[in-house]
């Protein structure tokens, strides 16, 4: 049995998804003997078993999440797939499988729904927030849906398949892993290059006497927006020419790059 986890914040975007037809109308379940398309409830601990709509178990999980607004993607979401060949699970196994999936996880006192969506495979979608506004923080959730995947396939006589030692968005090839140091160990180089540059540019300007000593430590201070950028430039273009002028009136060449 594969566990493939998610987290969001929307619990109307993932009902919309779990029952609809989906793309090439793979999403099915079968009711009274009829394939039907989309998904269907069949587990969870809200009484919504039998819905095909998932408006209603969406509108539970979004206010139990909303008593807690500062925990950002309250809803988690598991995927549970059995392996090609093993046997077919009814509906009522699914729903107890879910239930011990969900005291392993540690989530069954929280809103949560099971959503079938084959003959193979169920969707759990749970609310990391309680209704009263206790908190499931889901740490190590990937390896222990793990643990709880291989204890499914003992208790239910399933196939064992294969464990990820990491979740599949973190096994990223070590080429590509590499290249994306390197890129930002580049951007971050010339970053600092350019402050490095900036600074340096001030600094010679305020020893000049171009600039007051307190404006020169006021911009050292803070980062500077578009607009004060773009007005320097025009100060900077401005002081320069003034410069240019002195140095042709005096007849002096002090090699400063500034007679254009």
């Amino acid at each position: 049995m594969i566990a493939k986890i998610t987290r969001g914040s929307r619990p109307g975007d993932i009902a919309a998804y779990l029952h609809g037809p989906g793309k090439a109308n793979e999403h099915q379940f079968t009711k009274d003997h009829m394939r039907q398309r989309g998904g269907v409830v069949i587990g969870g601990n809200l009484g919504r078993e039998g819905e095909t709509d998932g408006a209603r178990w969406a509108q539970d999980l979004r206010a139990a999440a909303h008593t807690r607004e500062d925990i950002t993607k309250p809803i988690w979401q598991v995927s549970l797939r059995c392996a090609p060949g093993d046997r077919k699970l009814s509906d009522q196994e699914w729903a107890d499988a879910g239930q011990q999936f969900a005291e392993q996880m540690g989530y069954a006192n929280n809103p949560w729904v099971m959503v079938r969506h084959g003959d193979d495979h169920v969707h759990i979608v749970a609310s990391r927030v309680g209704e009263t506004g206790e908190v499931w923080h889901a740490r190590h959730d990937f390896r222990n849906a793990q643990r709880a995947a291989t204890q499914l396939e003992k208790d239910y006589n399933l196939q064992q398949a294969p464990r990820q030692r990491t979740p599949q968005r973190e096994r990223i090839p070590q080429q590509r892993q590499n290249e994306r140091y390197r890129g930002q160990e580049r951007a971050l180089t010339e970053h600092r290059a350019e402050e490095l540059r900036r600074a340096l540019e001030i600094r010679a300007r305020a020893t000049a006497g171009m600039m007051p000593i307190e404006e020169f430590a006021k911009t050292l201070k803070r980062p500077r927006t578009a607009a004060e950028r773009e007005a320097e430039a025009r100060n900077l273009a401005q002081r320069a020419r003034e410069q240019a002028d002195r140095d042709r009136d005096r007849n002096r060449d002090r090699g400063h790059g500034y007679d254009r």
